[in-house]
């Protein structure tokens, strides 16, 4: 599953458009019960999260889970975000946007 910031716009409409490309389990922090998932506020506020038991994995390491469930073209490229160099170009891009998510506009419905 992926728990993502609900207040956030910018990670509404990208867990909307994974919405529409798999059936992944998407949850909003706010709907999610983040004490059993091991999660905090903070921590969903500073990162997505893909949780399955006992694997937790935030960032750029989440979005790779995620695009690798997605098949295709998209399972290539978060192979590679899990490896070298292309993994530490991964987690700047992601540190980048998620600093700068507030810039991004549309609406969270």
């Amino acid at each position: 599953m992926l728990v993502y910031d609900g207040d956030c716009v910018f990670c509404c409409r990208c867990a909307r458009w994974v919405a529409k490309r798999s059936d992944i389990d998407l949850l909003a922090d706010g709907e999610a019960d983040l004490e059993a998932l091991g999660l905090t506020v903070a921590d969903t506020k500073r990162f997505v999260w893909w949780v399955d038991g006992d694997v937790k994995l935030s960032g750029h390491l989440a979005i790779g889970k995620v695009l690798r469930s997605l098949g295709g073209g998209w399972m290539l490229l978060g192979a590679a975000m899990k490896v070298p160099p292309v993994s530490l170009l991964a987690a700047l891009i992601y540190r980048l946007v998620a600093a700068n998510r507030h810039r991004f506009g549309g609406g969270c419905s």
